[in-house]
């Protein structure tokens, strides 16, 4: 099928926090209970209609923090337009470490891609108070759009992927990302994660 528009995303997050069955809800319509990690990178597509044209998303899977030292760094970054950073309404430390990932973005990627938050699980009872607190907290000063999203129930998941296709329907927004372009010293000084640097493994217990 030929479409109108191809777009270029890559969702990077702590591993366990859910990537991949957010994905695959997206483009399947399907969820399946996992424990296991995406080993290295893979994408998949799906197209979407969008005022009469289709747009093509091609989704980047990332195996968390673990990619960065597999030298597959430059797969996650070349090309895409838009980020999604996913992190886990039950394990605030994933939110944390949201900043890491923006270090990258900011390192490796022009200043005007799309950068949109995801807390996943949202069908969970344990999750974290004080959400939007905590996001202020963390990311001082950013004006990302935030879904809370269920993989497991589809919440919010075909709206998060539509807002994307439909804001970067036309073109890539010609203004620099804005939480880049206030933290970008700091970012650079914190200096959170090096994209040549190993960086430690992770453990979570759930997927979904």
């Amino acid at each position: 099928m030929s479409f109108d528009r191809l777009i270029k995303l890559s969702l990077l997050g702590s591993a366990f926090v859910g990537k991949s069955s957010l994905i695959t809800k997206f483009v399947d319509n399907t969820f399946i209970m996992s424990t296991t990690t995406t080993i290295g990178v893979d994408f998949r597509a799906k197209d979407v209609d969008v005022d009469g044209k289709i747009i093509r998303l091609e989704i980047w899977d990332t195996a968390g923090q673990e990619t960065f030292r597999s030298g597959l760094g430059n797969a996650i970054f070349h090309e895409k337009e838009g980020f999604i950073l996913v992190f886990d309404l039950t394990e605030e430390d994933t939110l944390k470490e949201i900043n890491n990932f923006l270090v990258l973005i900011n390192q490796n990627c022009p200043p005007n891609v799309l950068i949109v938050l995801v807390g996943n699980k949202c069908d969970l009872e344990n999750q974290f108070e004080n959400l939007e607190e905590k996001i202020k907290e963390i990311l001082p000063n950013n004006e990302f759009k935030l879904f809370k999203t269920s993989a497991k129930d589809g919440t919010n998941v075909n709206e998060l992927f539509e807002y994307i296709a439909k804001t970067l329907k036309e073109n890539q927004p010609k203004s620099k990302n804005e939480y880049l372009l206030k933290n970008e010293k700091n970012l650079a000084r914190n200096g959170f994660v090096n994209i040549l640097e190993p960086v430690p493994k992770i453990k979570k217990s759930k997927c979904c």
